[in-house]
C-alpha cells in the first residue's frame, strides 16, 4: 500500500442519512457510465420508516471522507434511485442505491434530426444540455461540423451524446461530486501525473477488444495498448487521471471504492490513452428505417424535407439537400426524372446505420381530394398540379393538357381534341386510309406553293394551271 491516509468507516460521512454502522459500501465510477453508489447499514430504531416515506423522485445523497486533519473530500453526489428498510429482530437495516445526476439524461428514448452544413457538434451538445439544464466541459470537438446530418433515433439523450463523442474516439465522464448535471467530453490532456508503486495488482491483455478496435483503423493501435492493470491503493483519484505505473503512462478507466473490514479500499483499472479510446459507435436501430416527412424545396434531383420526428418544425434554411430516389437513373442522365412537388409527403430512408447515406424515397399516397382517380387499380395515371396528365386505361391511353387531349383507343382509334389550333409539320406528311374525312366548320383550305383549293360553302381553285377531270 502507499503511504496515503487510510480512510476507515468512521471517516465516512453520508448526508442526509445517519447510520449506526455501515455494513457495505460501494462507489463505482467508469468512463461513459453514470456514477453508481450503494450502501447498506444499521440505523436507529427511532427513525422508523421516515427515510423511505420522505424520499421523492429527486433526493440527493452526498458521500464524503474526513481525514485526520479534518479535510473533507467528496467522493459521490447523486440521486437516490432505490431505498428500502428491512427490520429483523428489532435491527433496522437501510439500503440505498444512487446514481450521478447524469442519470436524468438517460431516462427517455427520443427521436429527432440535426441538419446543417455548418452545424457543429458543440451546438448539438448545447441544444440537449439546455433541455436538462446541464453543463459540460468540451476538450475535443474544437468546433468541428457534423457530416450534414445526425439523427437521434430511439435513443436517450445520454446514449446519443455518447455516440457523438465516439466520433472523436473519446468518452463522456460524469461529474459525480458537484451539484447538477455536469460532465466532460474527453480529458484535458496530461495535467498532473500521479505515480503509483503498489505491490497488489493484476495485469490483463484484452486481445478480443484489440481485434475489434483495430479493424476500424481510425487511429493507431497495437496489442500493447490493451494491457490493463487492476491496482488497489488508498489514493482517491478521478476518472482519466494520468498515472505512471510499472514504467508506463496510463490513465484511470474505472474506479471502485469499497469498504473491506472497516477500511476503504480503492480499486482502479488502468489503461494507456490509446487503449481507453472507443471506436466510432453507430445506431443500429436506424438501419432500414423510413421517417415520415414532406418536401420543403426541390432542385435538380435533390430535395429538402421537414420531418415528423421534428414536429415538422424544420425550415429550408436549417435543412440540407438530400438525394431523391427515382425509378431509374444512370450516370449519363438518361432514366426517369420525376421529382416531387413542394408539400408532397415523402419518406426519408436509411439503408444502413450511417445517417449520411440516407435518401428520400417515393411520395406516400395520402387521402386525395379527388378519390375517384385512385379508386380503380386497373387504371394507371401520371399527373401534375398544372393539369398535365397521362391516363392508361385497359382499352386506351389518354394524354391531357388542360383543354387539349389525345386518346389512343383500341376500339376507336386515335382522337385529338383542342380548343385551339392543331398543327402538323414535317419534311413529308402522309395521310392514307380506306376512307379519309376532313371536316372544317368554317372552311377547308389546301395549298401548295401557288396552287390552292379553298372550300367555304363554295369551292374555289386557283393556280398557274388547273386540270380537272
Amino acid at each position: 500500500m502507499s503511504m496515503e491516509y487510510v480512510y476507515t468507516q468512521g471517516d465516512i460521512l453520508i448526508e442526509p442519512y445517519e447510520f449506526l454502522k455501515i455494513l457495505e459500501l460501494r462507489v463505482v465510477k467508469e468512463i461513459n457510465e453514470h456514477g453508481k453508489f450503494y450502501i447498506k447499514g444499521i440505523i436507529s430504531e427511532e427513525i422508523s420508516d421516515e427515510y423511505v416515506e420522505k424520499t421523492g423522485s429527486y433526493n440527493i445523497i452526498k458521500v464524503s471522507l474526513k481525514d485526520d486533519k479534518e479535510n473533507i473530500t467528496e467522493i459521490f453526489k447523486g440521486i437516490v434511485t432505490n431505498i428500502s428498510i428491512d427490520t429483523f429482530n428489532n435491527v433496522r437495516i437501510l439500503e440505498i442505491e444512487a446514481q450521478s445526476e447524469t442519470f436524468l439524461m438517460d431516462l427517455e428514448k427520443k427521436s429527432r434530426s440535426f441538419q446543417g452544413e455548418c452545424l457543429t457538434y458543440v451546438e448539438i451538445f448545447n441544444t440537449i444540455n439546455k433541455i436538462h439544464n446541464a453543463q459540460m466541459i468540451d476538450y475535443v470537438t474544437n468546433s468541428k461540423t457534423i457530416d450534414n446530418m445526425v439523427v437521434q433515433y430511439n435513443e436517450t439523450d445520454w446514449e446519443f451524446l455518447k455516440r457523438l463523442a465516439s466520433h472523436f474516439n473519446t468518452v463522456l465522464i460524469p461529474e459525480c461530486t458537484l451539484d447538477g448535471i455536469k460532465y466532460y467530453i474527453g480529458d484535458d490532456g496530461p495535467g498532473t501525473v500521479y505515480e503509483l508503486d503498489e505491490f497488489n495488482y493484476s495485469v490483463n491483455k484484452g486481445i478480443k477488444e484489440y481485434k475489434l478496435k483495430s479493424r476500424e483503423g481510425s487511429y493507431e493501435l497495437n496489442d500493447m495498448n490493451f494491457i490493463s492493470y487492476e491496482v488497489v491503493t488508498n489514493r482517491i483519484l478521478n476518472s482519466l487521471t494520468s498515472i505512471t505505473f510499472k514504467g508506463r503512462k496510463l490513465c484511470i478507466c474505472k474506479s471502485e471504492f469499497t469498504l473491506v473490514k472497516g477500511v476503504l479500499s480503492n480499486n482502479y483499472i488502468l489503461k494507456d490513452k490509446n487503449g481507453a479510446k472507443v471506436k466510432k459507435v453507430f445506431n443500429e436501430n436506424i438501419s432500414g428505417v423510413s421517417l415520415e416527412g414532406y418536401v420543403l424545396d426541390v432542385t435538380k434531383d435533390l430535395v429538402k424535407v421537414s420531418l415528423k420526428i421534428d414536429a415538422y418544425l424544420n425550415t429550408k434554411e436549417a435543412t440540407i439537400w438530400l438525394p431523391y430516389s427515382t425509378v431509374f437513373s444512370s450516370p449519363d442522365g438518361t432514366g426517369w426524372y420525376c421529382m416531387p412537388e413542394v408539400g408532397d409527403s415523402i419518406r426519408l430512408y436509411f439503408p444502413d446505420n450511417t445517417e449520411s447515406n440516407a435518401y428520400v424515397i417515393s411520395s406516400v399516397n395520402l387521402q386525395s381530394s379527388n378519390s375517384s382517380k385512385r379508386s380503380d387499380p386497373s387504371i394507371k395515371s401520371i399527373g401534375t398540379k398544372y393539369g398535365k396528365e397521362i391516363i392508361m386505361r385497359p382499352g386506351a391511353i389518354d394524354v391531357i393538357s388542360g383543354k387539349n387531349s389525345m386518346c389512343l383507343s383500341d376500339n376507336g382509334g386515335i382522337s385529338i381534341n383542342s380548343n385551339k389550333s392543331i398543327s402538323m409539320s414535317g419534311s413529308s406528311v402522309n395521310i392514307s386510309g380506306g376512307y379519309v374525312s376532313i371536316y372544317g366548320g368554317g372552311g377547308v383550305t389546301i395549298s401548295q406553293n401557288g396552287a390552292k383549293l379553298k372550300i367555304k360553302d363554295d369551292i374555289v381553285m386557283s393556280g398557274t394551271k388547273i386540270n380537272t377531270q
